[in-house]
């Protein structure tokens, strides 16, 4: 028999779930509620399937459902919904934050519902191609045991992979995910910058960059972090790194700040890679360290 799944919050994250699940066939999306009609009808019409509702009453009782405002809404939409007792004894709810822990959910859970987070780790940026290329994506999960015995095996079916992970170290989990995924596409930001303001017009930069990006990434996963790294600071050439800390805060200060502190860890891997001498190094970590003098 399949579940009943209900929607509340269908941006990006909550329509690609919805979509996989409906057409995989292992759930019946039914009521899909977001704050603006239009949002949950364009949901409705994504998905292909459910009613586009306009508050929360109008929501009937499933087996299951899927929470996914904005972070800092998930608490009050559980109160909300614990409140007007569509929520039956036994009923999963989860969430798919990776900064929040399932115990947000804690008026549900007094309501008598199994409570749980599975955040999948993955770009929505695009919900067609997050349900094209979904089949393996890593998801950690946390929350009540029952619950999860549930929804594992549904996410499992969707191609993905599940991870249970403690819920004390969500912030740190998240903030990670943020490091490689977020800010890596303000990272490519921060460079298109610099190089228009070299005289690289963006759209040739952004050709320019692919493949670097690219192989960088592979030797990474290839190699590993430490054997990966190649530049400046790897060849311990205090001298480019100070010039290039003064061109860029010319720039725009920020993007020097960025420099720094990335080139910072980069110094440690450097350390550890042992491929320039220990006084070469030495003299990188004083050039970072200068910045200000050398602006």
């Amino acid at each position: 028999m399949k579940l009943i799944l209900n929607i509340i919050g269908p941006g990006r994250v909550g329509r690609s779930l919805g979509a996989l699940f409906e057409h995989s066939g292992l759930c019946v999306v039914q009521d899909v509620l977001s704050a603006e009609i239009a949002t949950a009808e364009s949901a409705v019409a994504f998905i292909g399937a459910g009613r586009a509702v306009r508050v929360l009453r109008e929501m009937r009782p499933a087996s299951l459902w899927l929470l996914t405002p904005p972070d800092a809404a998930i608490a009050s939409v559980a109160t909300a919904l614990a409140a007007i007792g569509h929520v039956r004894q036994g009923d999963v709810v989860f969430h798919c934050s990776g900064s929040q822990p399932s115990n947000i959910l804690v008026s549900l859970a007094a309501a008598g519902a199994r409570v749980a987070s599975i955040h999948p780790l993955k770009s929505f940026a695009d919900p067609v191609t997050a349900v094209q290329t979904f089949r393996g994506t890593y998801c950690a999960a946390e929350g009540d045991a029952a619950a999860l015995q549930i929804l594992t095996p549904l996410f499992e079916q969707l191609g993905a992979r599940v991870t249970v992970i403690d819920p004390a170290g969500k912030t740190l989990y998240h903030a990670a995910s943020v490091l490689v995924c977020n800010d890596l596409t303000a990272l490519m930001e921060a460079g298109l910058r610099a190089y228009e303001q070299a005289g690289i017009k963006r759209d040739t930069a952004q050709m320019m960059m692919e493949p670097l990006v690219r192989e960088t990434l592979d030797n990474v996963f290839a190699l590993g972090t430490t054997r990966a790294l190649t530049g400046p600071v790897a060849r311990g050439d205090a001298g480019v790194l100070a010039r290039q800390l003064a061109a860029l805060h010319a720039l725009d200060p920020r993007i020097a700040d960025a420099y720094r502190a990335l080139n910072r860890i980069a110094l440690d891997l450097a350390r550890a890679q042992g491929g320039a001498s220990v006084a070469a190094l030495d003299a990188v970590e004083q050039a970072l360290k200068n910045i200000n003098k050398n602006n």
